[in-house]
């Protein structure tokens, strides 16, 4: 069904709100169809030079955790920030690193904290070793949905059930529970029975945004369709596509999916796939520029912080970001069965520390471990 076109609308709205009123409210009927244009193939190559690039830049391992983290707080400020403008930074990490924040600002807090789950769950899934295909389902975009609508009463106990490792795992219990409705079944049908859209991992995460977005439009995490589909499906496989602050390009990248075109309420991809591919390329070569100037800057840091760390060291820094804060114990406890004794875990807590890649508070038994620089006392 689609609202109709001609109505006459007050002046005073802008033309976001035009279309968006007159935006159709289901999908297409099938078969969708689309054109393989010069400008599309144009930007298939050049996206997958960029995504080759991205993944081949020459940073340090502890650099390109401490990028990664600042993206995922970028894409929960760009989920918080469509009903509280006013969220900052400092905030979210505050919260991220398990701390309160004054009364008054506690709803902004427990948006944060939905935000957190969807991009635990993003982490959990889009990454996971030992699969050969990690692309999103039905039934997984339908957990991601019921996992953002926030955590009270049973989802909240099933959440704090799990420790601050398996916090991903939450999905299980929503992915199994899940019921697909027809309209994202037949979507997921067609991507993955499309010659192209099914190989190509930039359309089909370009036709699974554009779906879930229509027929979900209140669903402001809905991105993270966007960034799973696009880690999976190596493009941005350190997940680094928000690194910065919101840029025009990727506002534009992240609105493809709410233009209203005749053409693609219709049926007809094709305008909407160029439009997606050439946002997704400026946001692309935005991200290689930055990188760019973070290799640069590398150069001059400590051999310490720049050098790959043993197995062990990347495990203890792992748990410290998964947790924010922690003392020794809790860390040993987050390093699993396998984990050394605490007396090692201390010393290589320590020589963390005197590297500059873990900053401590406190002594003894109390001290407390956090990433060097993000203090998460807040």
């Amino acid at each position: 069904m689609t609202r109709p076109r001609n109505r006459r609308l007050p002046s005073t709205l802008s033309e976001e709100e035009v279309r968006l009123l007159t935006r159709p409210t289901e999908l297409p009927p099938q078969p969708w169809r689309y054109t393989v244009t010069p400008n599309l193939v144009d930007s298939l190559v050049r996206i997958a030079d960029a995504a080759g690039q991205m993944t081949a830049a020459p940073l340090s391992y502890y650099r390109r955790k401490e990028l990664e983290a600042r993206a995922k707080l970028m894409r929960i400020i760009w989920v918080v920030g469509g009903s509280w403008r006013s969220v900052k930074f400092e905030e979210v990490e505050a919260v991220l690193g398990g701390a309160r924040l004054v009364d008054k600002r506690e709803p902004i807090a427990e948006a944060i904290r939905r935000a957190a789950i969807v991009e635990d769950a993003l982490a959990h899934y889009s990454t996971a070793r030992g699969s050969s295909d990690n692309r999103l389902t039905p039934e997984l975009a339908m957990a991601y949905e019921r996992a953002s609508e926030g955590t009270s009463s049973l989802r909240e106990a099933r959440w704090l059930a799990y420790s601050m490792g398996e916090r991903g795992k939450l999905l299980d219990l929503n992915k199994d529970a899940s019921k697909v409705p027809p309209p994202v079944k037949a979507m997921f049908d067609w991507t993955n029975q499309d010659p192209l859209v099914s190989r190509s991992a930039v359309l089909r995460a370009a036709t699974l945004y554009w779906g879930l977005k229509l027929l979900y439009p209140a669903w402001r995490s809905v991105s993270v369709v966007l960034h799973h589909e696009l880690r999976a499906g190596r493009v941005d496989a350190n997940g680094l596509l928000m690194l910065t602050e919101a840029t025009v390009a990727q506002h534009e990248l992240l609105d493809t999916a709410r233009i209203n075109l005749l053409e693609t309420d219709e049926g007809d991809l094709t305008k909407y796939f160029e439009l997606f591919t050439s946002a997704l390329l400026r946001v692309l070569w935005e991200r290689l520029e930055t990188l760019g100037r973070v290799r640069d800057n590398e150069e001059h840091l400590p051999w310490k912080v720049v050098a790959p760390p043993d197995a062990l060291d990347a495990h203890l820094y792992e748990v410290v970001e998964r947790f924010g804060q922690a003392g020794s114990a809790a860390i040993v406890a987050g390093l699993g069965k396998n984990a050394p004794p605490l007396r090692t875990v201390q010393r290589r807590l320590q020589k963390l520390v005197s590297d500059g890649v873990l900053a401590k508070r406190g002594a003894r038994k109390n001290a407390v471990y956090t990433l060097a620089g993000r203090d998460g006392s807040g």
